[in-house]
């Protein structure tokens, strides 16, 4: 497969960690990019003003990696998805195929998932909380990117969801 860009968006527990980490191969030059990582440079909880310095670090990161031959899997929240078309931008000017997904899932679902995450039960994390799966869910339904290809995670495994996205690849 050719170099490309996957921008996958989505809510907490809807799976995108999972299929970044299925999805990265440094054999096959495919790399997660988890834009999350950024938040400690600038706090422990960035805030909406610094999640964009967040997006920006990410998008130097997405240019040198695919300026270096690498294909990238792109995944966050994206509540303010302003830098995913700058992300899709760099990426054409190289060349490089792209395509953005959106996963979708029930709510309950999503807060059922968020209480029996990894290192949830471990006594490393607390869960999210009802009301901010709730929150951010409804902000990424009512901000859908234009043109996203539907991730349905309720109803496909995530291995399903990397053959959808490897399919979408190749068309």
């Amino acid at each position: 497969m050719d170099q490309f860009l996957v921008v996958i968006r989505g809510a907490p527990a809807s799976g995108k960690t999972t299929i970044a980490k299925l999805m990265r191969s440094f054999e096959k030059k495919v790399v997660w990019l988890k834009v999350d990582n950024y938040k400690d440079f600038f706090s422990g909880e960035a805030s909406l003003t610094e999640q964009k310095y967040v997006d920006e670090c990410a998008l130097a990161t997405l240019e040198y990696l695919l300026r270096n031959g690498f294909s990238v899997v792109m995944e966050k929240i994206f509540f303010d998805p302003f830098v995913i078309p700058l992300a899709v931008d760099v990426a054409q000017k190289m060349g490089v195929k792209s395509k953005v997904f959106q996963i979708k899932c029930p709510l309950g679902i999503l807060q059922d998932r968020d209480r029996i995450r990894p290192g949830v039960k471990e006594g490393c994390r607390e869960p999210l909380g009802d009301e901010v799966i709730r929150r951010i869910y409804e902000q990424l339904e009512n901000t859908y990117f234009p043109g996203a290809i539907e991730l349905n995670t309720e109803k496909v495994s995530p291995e399903e969801c990397v053959r959808k996205i490897e399919e979408e690849l190749l068309k």
